[in-house]
């Protein structure tokens, strides 16, 4: 098995940096709690103890809670926690790690993770534990990027990278991709005990006022795709700025801003 030690001691410091929290919260948060709601709505939170998995900023937490939940927040940001604890005030927040949950078994009757699973180095170990921390018949429901041949963004940001970039001494990191894989994210939810009962991509966009903002976004807002560009020449960065810029310019202009679709596959699992 592939070990993420640099991965993980990287997005350790990059999520205890407020630039880029506040970078991610600024330009993610749109996308990620536009799917918030989605969540919300597919798992009918009313009168449920919910744990929100890899909480971040909080907008999923505070909707569970208006829902009706009631709701725990787990991040390893303190960082991220400290906006959640101002965005949510009342809510429990929990500094902790997804690998080692400090709940007691059955606790939960959901556990919700938006955006968080690729976060974690060991997302076996994180499985397994969300599996134990749900009651029997508890309900796992989480949300990931799509893969690039299937997302107008990430494709145009891969395809870049990938292209333009040299990452052949560049530390492993886990598959940004595999939970949107149907046969792959079937595979890893067997193996903790839980099974997928359904799983389908959803569509929202990056409505920016330049094209180069998506760069921008991957550049200044992320820590795993940061780590791919920070590994580069300071030639190859500009050039896979200007390439990504053409690519939304040419593609995805929309008036006068520029609309980037993003697909998100939304996944929900049940333990036994």
């Amino acid at each position: 098995m592939v070990k993420f030690a640099t991965f993980a001691k990287a997005e350790r410091a990059g999520w205890a940096d407020a630039t880029i929290v506040a970078a991610y919260v600024e330009r993610f948060g749109p996308v990620v709690d536009a799917v918030a709601a989605r969540l919300v709505a597919q798992v009918a939170p009313e009168g449920r103890h919910i744990l929100d998995l890899c909480c971040g900023h909080g907008a999923l937490t505070a909707a569970l809670a208006d829902a009706g939940a009631r709701v725990t927040g787990l991040d390893f940001s303190p960082e991220m926690l400290a906006i959640a604890r101002k965005h949510a005030p009342g809510i429990e927040f929990v500094e902790g790690d997804a690998t080692t949950l400090q709940f007691r078994d059955g606790a939960f009757d959901s556990v919700i993770s938006n955006f968080g699973m690729m976060h974690i180095p060991d997302q076996p170990a994180a499985l397994a534990e969300i599996c134990r921390v749900l009651r029997p018949g508890g309900r796992f429901l989480m949300a990931t990027w799509a893969a690039p041949d299937r997302s107008p963004a990430f494709g145009a940001a891969f395809g870049t990278f990938r292209a333009l970039g040299d990452f052949s001494g560049a530390a492993p990191q886990p598959d940004l991709f595999a939970f949107s894989r149907p046969d792959d994210a079937r595979k890893m939810m067997a193996a903790a005990g839980l099974t997928m009962i359904a799983h389908e991509d959803i569509e929202e966009a990056w409505v920016l006022r330049d094209p180069s903002e998506l760069f921008d976004i991957f550049n200044e807002a992320t820590v795993g795709a940061k780590m791919l560009i920070s590994g580069q020449t300071p030639e190859t960065v500009a050039l896979m700025r200007t390439r990504m810029t053409e690519i939304v310019a040419e593609r995805h202009a929309d008036g006068n801003c520029w609309r980037v679709p993003v697909v998100v596959s939304v996944i929900e699992a049940e333990c036994a």
